[in-house]
């Protein structure tokens, strides 16, 4: 029946955005040829950049974006079997493609999310266009199980891209479709028995959502992988590609990745249009892609070491647990968000931040505070953020005290952070000093910039606070340059100082 039902299914599939080997180009399929691709320099100097967790996961709104695969699972540790059961019905008589309907985003505004995301002082931005459930947030032609053929009946990501250009802003296009074969399937005894009581996973009917060895071939899918990834960058040209986790590598899944990455670059080329592709650091301890290949991406920071010699990204939720919008998600404050930007860019790095919309399309308040303090911040401060590139030295200050550890897994947070923690970055001629905290004597001591530590041929002209027009006065001593701080603070959470160097800074 599986193979019949391949068969069948694949003959039936659309033409439209169905072939790249690679595309005409100067990039060839082959890891050799896209590992000479160079970062653009936007993405470089933008450092920060916003996406969503949005879609008909955050109509259940319980716990976890994983709700489609964690209803099925009786032994699923937060309690979602059971409450699908008990708001929706048994998975027999309501399966996850039945929320489809209720996920309307009657709510959407495209050009409020835009604005709001503007504020923000982010340089690119877009939404996950697939998680693992399947279900696209663009107007598909290639599959039938997307908002623009069901649910809201609406191009979402197309609308959001829209408003995002006409504000200047680049946008990106996360997918995380890679894992979606076998992902919603339970424990094998569980399987058996759910398929004897016509549970909607195992029905041929809905192979191509739920995408599974009972009614479907891996090859398939990854078939229709491809023509879905082809007709994003066809339709909307994303500046930015994203990919979560899963299988890139393996015999069968190798040279559609290959192909699809090099048409990507080629049709980018072809427009003269820069553009990039993040490659995830993913729970295997293991890169999707090889490590020379695309920015490197960190979820949360995690497993990320001090240094990286190379540029790199962090993707960071909004919310402390979990992606997608849940009835009690709980946000990160701005100063945590705040700091691990500064912390990441003194790094060499930058920050994607993932918004959690509800199913109607809002954004809810306590995320646009989040936002507009981010905004507030970098209006003050964006001098020392964007454009930089890190100094010879990044830091100062403790990193123990900000590295903890969770599900045996290194992880960052900054609540720690004070006044002794400085991190660094430059541009042109002038250094630029990011104190994680104000001190409290209002003397500021920097000890990596004291005297005889070499800047430049003519060592500090002047030193100015951003965001203050007050006079700060300063002085080298051999343990550290001590700035005497205006009362009144320029912002709320980090405080940057501008210093000049004499002659060629260093």
């Amino acid at each position: 029946m599986k193979a019949v039902f391949s068969c069948l299914f694949t003959a039936l599939l659309p033409l439209s955005s169905a072939g790249n080997d690679g595309a005409p180009g100067p990039y060839r399929p082959d890891w050799q040829s896209l590992t000479k691709h160079e970062h653009p320099q936007w993405l470089l100097d933008a450092k920060f950049g916003i996406y969503g967790h949005w879609g008909v996961y955050s109509v259940a709104a319980y716990k976890s974006e994983w709700y489609g695969k964690m209803m099925y699972d009786p032994d699923d540790r937060r309690g979602a079997y059971e409450y699908h059961r008990r708001t929706f019905g048994p998975q027999n008589q309501f399966g996850y493609k039945d929320l489809i309907p209720r996920f309307r985003a009657e709510k959407f505004d495209p050009n409020e999310w835009a604005e709001l995301i503007r504020q923000s002082g982010a340089r690119y931005a877009g939404i996950a266009v697939v998680h693992h459930d399947g279900f696209g947030l663009w107007d598909s032609d290639v599959y039938r199980w997307n908002a623009g053929k069901m649910g809201p009946k609406r191009d979402l990501y197309g609308d959001l891209a829209k408003a995002l250009r006409a504000r200047n802003l680049k946008i990106i296009a996360t997918e995380h479709h890679m894992r979606t074969f076998d992902w919603y399937l339970p424990k094998a005894e569980e399987q058996k028995r759910q398929k004897a009581a016509g549970v909607d996973l195992y029905d041929p009917k809905y192979a191509d959502f739920y995408w599974n060895h009972h009614t479907s071939l891996k090859a398939d899918f990854i078939r229709q992988w491809k023509r879905k990834l082809t007709e994003v960058i066809d339709k909307y040209h994303p500046d930015v590609l994203w990919f979560d986790g899963g299988d890139f590598t393996s015999p069968g899944v190798a040279a559609p990745v290959l192909s699809s990455l090099a048409y990507y670059y080629n049709q980018a080329a072809a427009r003269k249009n820069p553009v990039d592709v993040l490659n995830k650091f993913a729970g295997t301890m293991k890169f999707n892609f090889p490590e020379e290949f695309g920015i490197l991406t960190y979820e949360a920071g995690r497993d990320r070491p001090d240094f990286v010699a190379k540029p790199w990204i962090d993707d960071l939720s909004i919310a402390e647990v979990g992606w997608g919008y849940t009835h009690d998600l709980e946000i990160r404050k701005p100063r945590e968000i705040i700091l691990g930007l500064v912390d990441r860019v003194g790094r060499g790095g930058g920050l994607l931040l993932s918004l959690a919309p509800m199913s109607n399309g809002l954004i809810p308040d306590n995320q646009k505070f989040v936002l507009r303090e981010i905004g507030d911040w970098l209006k003050v401060n964006g001098e020392a953020i964007y454009g930089t590139r890190p100094w010879k030295i990044q830091t100062e200050g403790s990193a123990e005290k900000l590295v903890y550890q969770r599900n045996k897994h290194k992880a960052w947070r900054f609540d720690a952070a004070n006044a002794e923690d400085i991190r660094f970055t430059r541009k042109g001629n002038h250094l630029f000093a990011v104190a994680l905290g104000w001190p409290e004597d209002g003397k500021l001591r920097i000890k990596t910039l004291r005297e005889g530590m070499r800047l430049g041929s003519g060592g500090i002209s002047k030193v100015s606070l951003l965001g203050s027009k007050a006079p700060v006065r300063w002085k080298r001593t051999a343990d550290a340059l001590e700035v005497e701080l205006p009362a009144e603070k320029p912002c709320k959470y980090a405080y940057a100082l501008k210093i000049a160097a004499h002659g060629r800074l260093e």
